[in-house]
């Protein structure tokens, strides 16, 4: 009855739930890694200590950590996070290209390797926000630069040094307008890669995930070994809604429907357009208690949904959980033969496939 679709390569491009998952972990790498390298920075200085790294490393750290745990207990967004680390670090190179015309040693005629880092900023841009925004993110960065360098050479630096450090800034200045416009010119580029990533993995009606998601993510579930609740879904005698109101009010029923399962969707659950009028939730494991709660709270908002003339809707659902590394086409089949159940039975109703396993606890 189902066809369940596999990757076998071992770096297969994954659905945008595992996608989402593994941009967290590499910001709670980047966050341990900003870390480690300003205590290093702070212990390569001991027991002189720059007047500016003593207090803005220790700060930076601080800014990183608490992103992080504020990302971790759900108080962020994962682009709230990296938008505050981005300028949090931002901060701490701008001041640390004015602070260091203040230390640096008046026969010096280059600027100092903080500098290498805007670069990186720079190009970290144009992965943080939007290319428009990036564009004036950079720019922004490129003028304050640019006037910190300005100022100095005209009024701090030594005119011993001007010439060569004069320089060495256009040098600097250059290289920020090169990289602004070459990612610009990739952003663009990377930002249509990025709409194709998503349209292959989102049903263009609904906006909910699409098949091919689902089965990704239910792969993804089953090779490391999580365990999981499906709930299969069919609208009741939706052909008659086409077939008596048209296809234009059947289309805007299959969105009040997947408007439904976002909203009652708990954190971690993924639900997709199955096929037709056929949804699926992948839910963390549900006690049956949880479970039927909440497609109960489901069938009731459906009820009351109106679409034009189409007043009430109604499903059959079918609940299956998985074992630990379990054939996800097994599961699916419980869920469908449950879903049988409930219309064999009357319709409008939730029937569990696996009640002793789900009512414990």
């Amino acid at each position: 009855m189902f066809k369940f679709f596999r990757r076998s390569a071992p770096n297969a491009v994954p659905e945008p739930v595992s996608w989402h998952a593994g941009q967290r972990r590499m910001f709670m790498a980047l966050v341990w890694l900003a870390c480690l390298a300003c205590a290093a920075a702070l212990t390569a200085q001991a027991p002189r200590f720059d007047p500016l790294d003593v207090w803005a490393l220790p700060l930076l750290s601080l800014v990183m950590l608490t992103l992080q745990l504020l990302l971790s207990a759900g108080q962020l967004t994962l682009q709230t996070a990296v938008m505050g680390a981005f300028a949090g670090t931002a901060a701490y190179v701008l001041l640390a290209l004015n602070h260091q015309f203040n230390v640096m040693p008046r026969t010096s005629w280059t600027l100092m390797e903080n500098t290498y880092w805007f670069a990186v900023l720079y190009a970290a841009a144009f992965l943080v926000f939007p290319p428009r925004q990036a564009i004036r993110v950079a720019a922004a960065m490129l003028i304050l630069s640019a006037l910190i360098c300005a100022y100095h050479l005209l009024f701090t630096v030594s005119p011993l040094t001007r010439t060569h450090l004069t320089g060495a800034s256009v040098q600097f200045l250059l290289m920020g307008g090169v990289m602004t416009v070459m990612q610009a010119t990739l952003g663009v580029q990377r930002m249509r890669l990025l709409a194709s990533h998503t349209a292959a993995y989102t049903d263009t009606l609904t906006g909910l995930a699409n098949r091919r998601a689902a089965e990704e993510r239910l792969s993804t579930l089953t090779r490391q070994g999580e365990t999981y609740t499906l709930v299969l879904f069919d609208l009741d005698h939706f052909k008659r809604v086409n077939d008596m109101h048209g296809h234009a009010t059947g289309d805007l029923v299959l969105r009040g429907v997947a408007q439904v399962a976002l909203g009652h969707l708990p954190q971690g659950g993924v639900a997709a357009r199955w096929g037709g009028e056929e949804f699926l939730l992948i839910l963390p494991e549900q006690r049956d208690r949880h479970v039927r709660s909440l497609l109960d709270a489901m069938r009731l908002e459906l009820r009351h949904q109106r679409h034009g003339n189409v007043s009430g809707v109604t499903a059959c659902f079918g609940v299956a959980t998985a074992h630990a590394g379990e054939d996800p086409e097994r599961v699916l089949e419980r869920a469908d033969a449950a879903m049988y159940t409930v219309k064999q039975k009357g319709r409008n109703d939730v029937h569990l496939a696996d009640l002793r396993r789900t009512q414990m606890g």
